[in-house]
């Protein structure tokens, strides 16, 4: 561990994401302060806690502020960025709304799933017929993670999406070959580092495993890179980012972006140095990006309800279990496993036995 330092982040948020920054900032030498919004917080330890009524103490306490997520009332990122905010301002508001981060894809030529935004049902009605295709995926511009908020539909059943739904995006539904995604961090200098890609596998929306390396094609994973770089220099961003792709007939499409820390990025914990989660507090904080350094095959499981692993690999695989002390809840995110070790094949062999017995029913 450094020496301390007099700087303190402030991070708006209290759930898992913001425990292990907090984690590494404390590793780093900073101080951390908390903003605690509308959720338990399982921080506790790691640095002073803030409800929104302290929103002034908390600001005067932080040197530079991050978020543990986009979805924040547009007043206190305002606020926040008299302090400074990293992500800044313009690039959480343009990222945290569906339909304004696939108006930026557009604009920069980067290619997504065929879509529009419907105010109401009768737009979504009338605008049916420009995607290709008889089913759309139908997706709330703001929230709706872990697939919540979504529904696919045709041109008959566009009723039953509820009228408290609306604004949505109408996305074409594509053939989807394989999912993998990118992490990328980028300083206040403009220098950016990417971490190998990963390929994903989900469960009804949700992410339950991501294997490193990813085996996608070389030339892919250069093109993904290249997104990666022109989307945060687009946008002047500083911090860690997160891209998820599709692969359809043999081509990459951006599904969707978080402009944080990720779930998809958690293997890197005790795989790499630095962690996506050193690297965004470095980022935040001004320091330079530092490339990761990984010889090795990782993957990650996550542990969904109150299941947990009867057995664990035998070495030489190593495994981390890192649980997150939040409240069983059916479907949610209670901790994630890394599996680490010299030989990929080996490591996606146990880390796929491990999927199976948690999340196969």
């Amino acid at each position: 561990m450094r020496e301390p330092t007099n700087q303190c982040l402030g991070i708006m948020g209290c759930g898992q994401l913001s425990q292990m920054l907090g984690e590494a900032a404390n590793r780093l030498g900073y101080c951390v302060v908390y903003l605690c919004l509308d959720e338990t917080p399982v921080v506790t330890g790691l640095g002073p806690i803030y409800g929104v009524d302290q929103f002034d103490a908390f600001l005067s306490a932080s040197d530079v502020i991050t978020v543990e997520r986009e979805s924040l009332p547009d007043d206190l990122l305002r606020r926040a960025s008299d302090v400074g905010l990293a992500p800044n301002y313009d690039a959480l508001v343009v990222l945290r709304e569906r339909n304004t981060q696939k108006a930026l894809l557009d604009q920069l030529n980067i290619p997504t799933s065929p879509w529009f935004l419907a105010h109401n049902f009768a737009e979504l009605e009338s605008g049916f017929a420009s995607l290709p295709g008889p089913y759309a995926r139908c997706k709330r511009t703001l929230g709706g993670y872990d697939g919540g908020g979504q529904w696919r539909v045709d041109g008959d059943s566009t009723s039953e999406i509820p009228e408290d739904a609306y604004p949505v995006i109408a996305e074409a539904e594509i053939a989807i070959d394989l999912e993998y995604a990118i992490v990328i961090g980028r300083d206040e200098q403009g220098q950016t580092t990417t971490y190998p890609m990963t390929e994903n596998v989900m469960r009804d929306g949700i992410l339950i495993g991501s294997f490193v390396p990813s085996g996608i094609d070389a030339l892919l994973a250069d093109q993904a890179k290249a997104i990666a770089e022109r989307l945060v220099g687009a946008m002047n961003y500083v911090g860690v980012l997160a891209i998820e792709f599709f692969l359809t007939k043999g081509e990459l499409i951006v599904n969707e972006i978080a402009p944080r820390v990720h779930n998809t990025g958690h293997w890197t914990i005790g795989a790499v140095g630095p962690d996506q989660f050193v690297q965004h507090v470095k980022c935040c904080m001004g320091e330079p990006v530092t490339p990761p350094h990984f010889t090795e095959a990782a993957a990650m499981v996550n542990l969904l309800d109150d299941k947990l692993p009867e057995t664990l690999p035998a070495g030489p695989i190593r495994s981390l279990i890192q649980t997150y002390g939040k409240g069983v809840r059916k479907g949610r995110k209670l901790g994630h496993m890394t599996l680490i070790g010299p030989d990929a094949d080996s490591v996606r062999s146990e880390a796929m036995g491990l999927i199976k017995a948690l999340h196969d029913e």
